[in-house]
């Protein structure tokens, strides 16, 4: 950091419980202690949550740059079966409820943007075909390792397996089979993932049939999204396909969108080693508008 930073006053950092669709859902604010220049909501990945963004939010607070974060139904601190949804479309409602708060800095009537990561990617880029995002005031979308497409291959015989179970036990938890060391190749990072009781180590039935699903729809209705678009993705990801996500962003209609692949790194870019230049890439993409 540099020293114009050293001496600006700590961010203000703020967490709670609200009031979603289906029960309390939980949101961490990082706001600058001056005036925002922008608002950046963020919905976080699959087993993932909204402190796991708290280094980045700092980064960008210090920065101008008003941040808030969601933990959805079943995930991090938000009540819920963890990974169970009746529909994967309830997550859509649950980004409404929260984009639907005062956002950090909101008496600023700064500019708002919204990130979204893996399968807060799917989740933001469903948003945006819906129109549900141009209705609450978003001005740009930032979308990091979006899973449009699993680079992992499931036996097919599991798969069948799953659907069969899932009729009968929607709910049922079962194993992701994710390892901390696909996410991130920084040492720290990959130790915080391993001891983190809030990260969701299960999926459901239920949600893995309706992802699918979103999936299909998402890259079929693409051409929908019409909101500034920046998606990076990570070149060694094992988890989310960087093709996919390409293809996503040739198809969306769009005027002004960005694609960029950075090789060698793993699916969490923003735990990732060399993060800050990440962090400055997306913070020049939002102050630029």
């Amino acid at each position: 950091m540099d020293k114009a930073l050293d001496v600006t006053p700590r961010v203000i950092e703020d967490a709670g419980f609200f009031d979603g669709p289906a029960g309390r859902l939980y949101r961490r604010i990082a706001r600058p202690t001056n005036r925002a220049v922008a608002r950046l909501s963020i919905v976080h990945g699959y087993g993932d949550h909204s402190g796991r963004y708290a280094h980045f939010m700092q980064w960008m607070a210090l920065r101008g740059v008003a941040c808030g974060a969601v933990d959805l139904r079943g995930q991090g601190a938000a009540d819920g079966r963890r990974g169970f949804v009746r529909r994967w479309e309830d997550y859509l409602d649950d980004v409404r409820a929260f984009l639907s708060l005062p956002a950090p800095g909101e008496t600023e009537a700064a500019p708002r943007f919204i990130l979204g990561h893996s399968h807060g990617g799917l989740v933001v880029a469903a948003a945006g075909e819906a129109g549900l995002l141009e209705t609450a005031g978003i001005r740009g979308v930032v979308l990091t390792s979006p899973f449009l497409q699993s680079r992992m291959e499931l036996p097919r015989v599991k798969v069948v397996l799953g659907r069969l179970v899932g009729l009968a036990i929607p709910w049922l938890p079962v194993s992701t089979g994710l390892n901390a060391e696909w996410m991130s190749s920084d040492s720290e990072m990959v130790e915080q993932t391993r001891n983190d009781p809030l990260c969701a180590r299960v999926a459901t039935p239920r949600w893995y049939a309706g992802q699918l699903r979103a999936q299909q729809r998402v890259m079929e209705n693409a051409a929908s999204f019409r909101l500034p678009l920046l998606v990076l993705a990570a070149g060694a990801d094992p988890i989310a396909e960087p093709a996919a996500a390409e293809r996503f962003v040739q198809r969306v209609g769009s005027a002004e969108k960005a694609f960029r692949i950075l090789p060698g790194l793993l699916h969490e870019l923003l735990r990732e080693r060399g993060r800050e230049q990440i962090f400055q890439e997306i913070l020049t993409w939002v102050t630029s508008r």
